[in-house]
């Protein structure tokens, strides 16, 4: 990578004017001499310290290494301190430089680069002397949680003074809600328009002007300063409150950097919110802006939720069209497919008049019911609040799911039903079809090193648990499946059970009796188990498949750590659930005797 060293800014805004460019030049996208991160931790809040410098990363020496560093380290990860400074490698020995030894920081210091220490790159260590740190969690879900987006790699704040003291500014922002002008910023036109991709820059250039109008809505009002300042800085604060117009106004503007980081942003605030109000207006926003990440990024959070969302009061507040596109996935997490339906008949009822027979027909058209347990079925009639209305469609779904009960999986093939999305499962979590390690289990695992379950005491994370060797009523003469389940959580343990864990924390799922189904249905049945993981018994932050094989199921789900190893959503905390889930589901293939 090649590293470009920018000019002494204190020397170049002497004359600023003729400089500028200059100083411009010194972006780039990437990381920054000074960015931190934590590497080789079971937990995101445990690791080596590494440190980047010069265009790589480097580990820190322990040598003088106590809290007050540790402290520099966990604040600047956005962690609200630290627990334990660790010493000697514990978390593995890193490959790179040993960049800094011997650091001796207050606690207060923005990064460890800001910290007395010898030099980059001049130690006497060897990695097996590389720091790590242990930073507290945080006790509760944070709407106030402040992330930095920090794109500067080379201005200093004085562009920041220079925007806020408006000395010699050129060009004016009118800033208008509703089409009323409330404000006007003096900017520098130089400034705010050197990025080339940026339709300001069109604009100013075409027309020649002098001002420009910037419509934004009431909420974003607010933070219109901040969104214009970062066009010197290319730095901003971004809040839950803030996210959604920051990138509103990077999109307008054509700023791509700021636009995609914000929107990257996005998954990290999305749990931040129990009320499901951010969630849902952010779906809303992406379908109205076109953002096909951003969708899928709302709304796979509101799939795996979907059982919190149906329970709050957001649920019957949402449109009709975020409504559909939720039903019409298959990675909805819900103790079964008879509370989806009775989630989405309170919504109907809660609409009114406000939804037409044609709504209502089109968003009923997606419950699955041949995965309604034929029990439920049988009392739809007498119990479902919308079936007078909807008759024709529930006596349809009903005579779907009998006769996906009551037939045999040859049949079944043979008419091609099932291709059809309806006999498709979602992930249920109710029983039978799960088992749940609990954050306390899962802890008292790790830290002691023993399992309280049924009564034993067991040296391993492991449980046996029975369910059905498919949802449809024509297996329930067959003997039930037992399934062991395991966490492996230390490398010790794989090691012992003669097994390899390419990474940890892994989670094993086998049947242990499948081989007594006739061979007929062994060949017609897979399992796509899942693992659902829960954050301190609030939200699902990710889900996790195990590998998809016939008879089964697959045997091993890796758990990713953190967001940089591929979780979904962050948990800012130690205290979260493995819930295993089972999810049978027919081939689609006979095979020719």
């Amino acid at each position: 990578m090649e590293i470009f060293h920018c000019p002494d800014l204190s020397v170049l805004l002497g004359d600023y004017l003729t400089d500028l460019l200059t100083v411009f030049e010194c972006f780039h996208s990437g990381f920054q001499n000074g960015n931190m991160r934590l590497v080789g931790g079971e937990l995101a809040l445990e690791g080596r310290v590494e440190i980047y410098y010069n265009g790589q990363w480097g580990t820190v020496c322990d040598d003088n290494w106590d809290i007050s560093e540790a402290q520099v380290v966990c604040r600047y990860l956005n962690y609200p301190g630290a627990l334990t400074a660790v010493v000697g490698g514990i978390y593995g020995q890193g490959s790179g430089p040993i960049w800094m030894d011997d650091l001796n920081c207050e606690g207060t210091e923005k990064d460890l680069s800001h910290c007395l220490f010898k030099g980059w790159g001049v130690t006497d260590c060897q990695h097996a002397e590389d720091a790590g740190v242990v930073c507290e969690r945080e006790s509760s879900r944070n709407s106030s949680r402040v992330y930095t987006l920090d794109h500067n790699t080379g201005l200093s704040n004085h562009m920041g003074a220079l925007f806020d003291s408006g000395r010699d500014c050129d060009f004016d922002i009118m800033v208008r809600v509703a089409n009323s002008a409330v404000e006007t910023i003096c900017v520098h036109k130089l400034i705010v328009t050197l990025d080339p991709n940026a339709s300001i820059l069109n604009t100013t250039q075409e027309e020649n002007l002098s001002n420009l109008n910037l419509d934004v809505s009431l909420n974003c009002r607010p933070h219109v300063t901040d969104f214009l300042r970062y066009l010197y800085t290319r730095q901003i604060n971004v809040t839950m409150s803030s996210a959604q117009c920051i990138h509103k106004m990077a999109s307008d503007w054509g700023l791509k950097q700021l636009q995609e980081a914000a929107g990257r942003l996005f998954t990290w605030l999305l749990p931040d919110d129990a009320s499901f109000q951010t969630q849902t207006s952010l779906y809303e926003y992406s379908v109205h802006t076109g953002d096909t990440v951003l969708q899928e990024t709302c709304l796979r959070y509101l799939a795996w939720n979907c059982e919190s969302l149906i329970r709050s009061p957001a649920w019957t507040g949402l449109a009709l069209g975020t409504v559909k596109a939720l039903l019409a996935r298959s990675d909805v997490v819900v103790p079964d497919e008879a509370f989806l339906l009775k989630g989405l008949e309170d919504w109907v009822l809660e609409q009114g008049n406000l939804s037409t027979h044609e709504d209502q027909v089109a968003i009923l058209n997606h419950i699955r019911f041949p995965m309604i347990a034929a029990e439920d079925l049988f009392n739809l009639k007498a119990k479902s609040e919308l079936y007078m209305d909807q008759q024709e469609r529930y006596n349809a779904g009903m005579l779907q799911g009998f006769q996906f009960n009551a037939l045999p999986f040859q049949t079944l093939a043979g008419g091609l039903l099932l291709k059809k999305v309806e006999y498709t499962p979602r992930i249920y979590t109710g029983k039978p079809w799960s088992f749940t390690f609990s954050s306390k289990e899962l802890n008292t695992f790790r830290y002691v090193g023993h399992y309280y379950h049924s009564g034993q005491n067991l040296n391993s994370l492991s449980a046996n648990f029975d369910s059905p060797v498919h949802n449809s009523a024509f297996f329930s003469l067959f003997k039930k499946l037992n399934w062991n389940t395991r966490v492996f959580i230390h490398n010790h343990e794989c090691s012992n059970s003669g097994i390899r864990c390419p990474s940890l924390p892994m989670v094993s799922l086998t049947a242990q009796n499948n081989r007594e189904l006739p061979q007929e249905y062994q060949d017609s049945i897979r399992y796509l188990n899942k693992v659902v993981l829960m954050c301190e018994g609030e939200f699902v932050f990710h889900v996790q498949d195990f590998a998809s094989t016939i008879g089964n199921g697959g045997n091993q789900a890796q758990i990713p750590a953190n967001i940089s190893a591929g979780q979904a959503y962050p948990c800012h905390s130690d205290q979260f659930s493995y819930r295993v889930v089972v999810q049978p589901v027919y081939t689609t293939e006979i095979k020719e005797n």
